[in-house]
């Protein structure tokens, strides 16, 4: 999973997560803090790291080719986070080029909280490409044990800069604490701009402090050299509208990431 063949270094090894196994089956766990939620509620793209990984760790067996992220949703239900959220996929089809997962998102108290869907492409690697860790699926839980937590809410450890609030304009620069493996964006760090962007534009246009709960991604292209700015849009003229949101990188002006979000607002 080029997505976690790096925990120990970038950011999402910094985001409280725990594994275990659960009668044969991986369980991906995430323990909420302070810096990974957004007004008390657990961020949607810290969960679509735990989808992503659930999802990605049990397929990606072969050390020659990238298991990359094509599309993923994320649903989950606004409340007070729990003490762990815990994260269970079931694979839905597995072909020679694509996979596609479901994955059951529960409280430590197994209340249902979330739910997520996501594709992953195989994709060979190139003689040129960067050497590809083969985790042993066994040895996952040892992968997240002594990892450093953040000190800083998400967003500000990701470096992420607020252009103009109103446009739902936001951007990154692409560093190495938010890249996989493979040298570009991190899926989850992608998430993190997108949910960024639409909070923004939320909180100017209704002037009130919103929380997103669902993202849908399209990721159709690697980031090249950054940085990543978002441009964004309303469908609708309601706090209940959806969001439309692109991901550009500037150094190319190619669209790297197309989402739609909602939110709701929070007291």
């Amino acid at each position: 999973m080029t997505d976690v063949s790096t925990l120990g270094t970038p950011l999402p090894s910094r985001l409280g997560v725990g594994a275990r196994f659960e009668n044969g089956r991986l369980v991906l766990e995430v323990f909420p803090q302070p810096e990974t939620m957004c007004h008390g509620i657990i961020r949607a793209s810290v969960l679509a790291f735990v989808i992503d990984v659930a999802a990605g760790m049990p397929l990606d067996r072969d050390a020659e080719s990238w298991m990359l992220t094509s599309d993923m949703s994320v649903r989950m239900h606004p409340v007070p986070a729990p003490l762990r959220i815990d994260a269970v996929s079931e694979i839905l089809r597995q072909g020679k080029r694509s996979a596609t997962c479901l994955v059951d998102l529960r409280t430590d108290e197994g209340e249902p909280i979330g739910s997520g869907a996501i594709g992953f492409s195989r994709v060979s690697r190139k003689p040129t490409d960067p050497p590809k860790p083969l985790i042993p699926l066994g040895e996952t839980p040892q992968m997240f044990q002594g990892q450093p937590s953040l000190t800083r809410p998400l967003r500000t450890e990701a470096g992420i800069e607020v252009i103009d609030a109103a446009k739902g304009i936001v951007q990154v620069e692409l560093t190495r604490d938010i890249c996989n493996a493979a040298g570009t964006m991190q899926g989850a760090m992608v998430a993190l701009l997108a949910e960024a962007a639409a909070e923004e534009l939320m909180a100017a246009r209704f002037n009130s402090p919103f929380v997103v709960t669902s993202l849908d991604l399209r990721y159709l292209r690697q980031t090249q050299e950054g940085p990543v700015r978002t441009r964004s849009k309303l469908l609708g003229d309601g706090p209940h509208s959806a969001i439309q949101i692109e991901l550009a990188d500037v150094s190319s002006g190619e669209i790297t990431t197309l989402v739609f979000a909602t939110a709701v607002a929070v007291s």
